[in-house]
């Protein structure tokens, strides 16, 4: 039997919310779990079960079993009458058996709770307080015979707390939120719990940290603040001290991230028949999970249903499927997301469920699979980077697999940095492309890719740079000297002078100029003070999007008459003759343009 306390400096954390998700976690996985109600002053484990018992089912609990040893110096015979079964054991399912507090409804309850002398209990010569809780612990093991005992602590600095934490647990799972009471409370407990001299024979005692109430960090910059709370708190836990028995090191700390529905009304994330909607506090507690049950507890189990399962894949494989589903959602493990994912390869089932199932494994648990990532990543070479469908390629897989095989680098590294630049993150393919441009030997492409991010991030000079290290190449590609021309010509990188030579004698006509980069073509024409023929083909183009009835191509010739202060011009004309000019303008109008260069 594994006894595993749920703690909190103060309440308000989710503390018993959590040990009722492992309880029905462990019990659907065929463990037996006995949980037990410490928090004798406030207690409510029972509220966490509202399918499974109410409170007028209570008639005795612990401080009935507490009471009647102080005051009538008997140990009742069997704890049947001070426990309710809650789950009861079959073939697929382990039983849950609750020890409340007792009944918490009655005077008598809060009676019997006042005249316990804790003082008497721990304190006085000769006390029994301590042999009293470990024999209770004895007894629900020989009992009972559970797989776990999950105790529900009372919070803060108390002789149950100090019992529930120092005495009877194997672990603690510690809850915190981000506060200075809370986090100095939390230093001090841990100390305490590192500093007790066990008993012959037990083990230290392992401590998991949870930071609960965090939002989940839905953009970037918010991951970035959520991981430096964890190293703030890391380091204050870690602070060095000058007893080195009390020095701390911890190197972990899980995040409960908070739910709004919960806030409003609490209910188990895992129910009695699985999961009852998933959400980020699921798979955070499953992340929790992952850290304070051994794999030896739900491995074999798991396999035998993962066998069961995949056994009918090929003459029912729509109830295989449904049934894997609902074994991923209800017990996530990497062994059985991992079937999963294999199964929709098998069945081609989409990339929403394929690229779903792999995001799931990810953010859980990593992926660490050699096999597992280089089946990602060959999706990620085959499949197009963009789809209509649901999600995007997580690109942080295809990072650890180039790092486990580099010798993939070329073709990987290049991929990704195309993947990078089609989702918007410039910075990153930047990153990639500058260490395609060290190792690969056709360089024109990749120094284009790279030319198109400094222009757009608006980094002249880091171009400009480009152009001199690479002169060589870039010479000798005219889209190259195109882009050249752009720089010069944007960002007045250059003499008017060397603009010149440039078009007159660099091989970029302003035919070509025109046709691959028409907006640049005609600024640079107008800095020239050559308009007759820009203006020419200017009109050209309207006309032709106007016959074309285009509007896309009615937006992007806007775009260039607008950034030559020609604005009134276009409107002029395009609301003359076409009667979609209105929906043309309003999109324009709303755009920011470069100013005229």
């Amino acid at each position: 039997m594994e006894t595993i306390t749920f703690y909190s400096y103060k309440g308000g954390v989710g503390r018993t919310l959590a040990l009722a998700n492992i309880a029905i976690y462990l019990s659907r996985f065929g463990q037996n779990v006995c949980i037990m109600d410490f928090d004798l002053e406030a207690p409510g484990l029972h509220y966490k079960f509202p399918q499974l018992v109410k409170t007028t089912d209570i008639r005795k609990g612990l401080v009935d079993y507490i009471s009647e040893f102080m005051h009538n110096k008997v140990i009742p015979e069997s704890l049947d009458e001070f426990t309710l079964e809650l789950i009861h054991p079959s073939k697929t399912q382990g039983e849950i058996r609750l020890i409340p507090a007792g009944d918490v409804l009655s005077a008598g309850y809060w009676r019997k709770l006042a005249a316990i002398n804790w003082h008497k209990l721990f304190y006085e010569e000769y006390s029994e307080g301590l042999p009293f809780f470990l024999e209770l612990k004895e007894r629900i093991r020989k009992e009972f015979n559970p797989d776990f005992l999950l105790i529900d602590s009372r919070t803060g600095v108390t002789e149950m707390s100090g019992l529930c934490t120092s005495l009877l647990p194997d672990k603690v799972v510690f809850l915190i939120v981000n506060n200075r009471e809370n986090i100095e409370g939390a230093r001090q407990i841990l100390r305490s719990i590192q500093a007790v001299e066990r008993l012959p024979g037990q083990k230290p005692i392992g401590v998991t940290f949870a930071l609960t109430r965090i939002p989940f960090p839905e953009e970037e910059k918010d991951k970035v603040i959520e991981r430096q709370i964890i190293g703030d708190i890391q380091h204050f836990l870690n602070e060095p001290v000058e007893d080195l028995e009390s020095q701390l090191n911890v190197q972990d700390i899980c995040i409960l991230h908070s739910d709004r529905k919960l806030e409003l009304s609490e209910s188990l994330r895992i129910g009695e028949e699985g999961v009852t909607k998933e959400t980020h506090l699921l798979r955070d507690y499953l992340i929790l999970f992952s850290k304070i049950i051994p794999n030896t507890v739900i491995v074999p189990k798991l396999d035998s249903i993962l066998k069961e399962i995949t056994a009918n894949l090929l003459d029912h494989p729509d109830k295989a499927q449904e049934e894997l589903e609902g074994l991923v959602l209800t017990y996530s493990h990497p062994k059985s997301l991992e079937t999963l994912i294999d199964f929709y390869i098998l069945r081609n089932a989409g990339r929403k469920k394929i690229l779903g199932a792999f995001q799931d494994l990810w953010m859980t648990f990593g992926i660490d699979n050699p096999k597992t990532l280089s089946k990602y990543v060959s999706l990620f070479m085959n499949w197009e980077l963009s789809s209509r469908e649901e999600p995007e390629f997580e690109l942080a897989i295809v990072e650890k697999y180039l790092e486990l095989n580099p010798e993939d680098m070329i073709a990987v590294e290049r991929r990704l940095a195309e993947a990078y630049k089609k989702y918007d993150k410039s910075e990153m393919a930047l990153e990639h492309y500058l260490r395609l441009l060290d190792v690969i030997k056709e360089k024109s492409e990749i120094l284009g890719e790279i030319l198109d991010i400094y222009i757009k991030k608006e980094r002249p000079e880091d171009a400009m740079e480009l152009f001199e290290n690479y002169s060589d190449i870039i010479d000798m590609d005219i889209s190259l000297r195109v882009k050249k021309v752009e720089v010069m010509f944007k960002f007045k990188a250059g003499t008017l002078q060397e603009m010149l030579e440039l078009l007159d004698d660099g091989g970029v006509t302003e035919k070509k100029l025109f046709d691959e980069k028409p907006s640049v073509y005609f600024n640079v024409m107008k800095r020239l003070g050559r308009l007759e023929e820009a203006d020419k083909r200017l009109n050209m183009m309207l006309n032709e999007a106007l016959r074309r009835r285009n509007d896309r191509a009615l937006v992007e010739v806007g775009r260039i008459f607008y950034s030559l202060d020609k604005a009134e011009e276009f409107k002029n004309k395009i609301l003359e003759k076409y009667p979609d000019a209105d929906y043309i303008l309003h999109r324009l109008d709303r755009e920011p343009f470069y100013l005229p260069i």
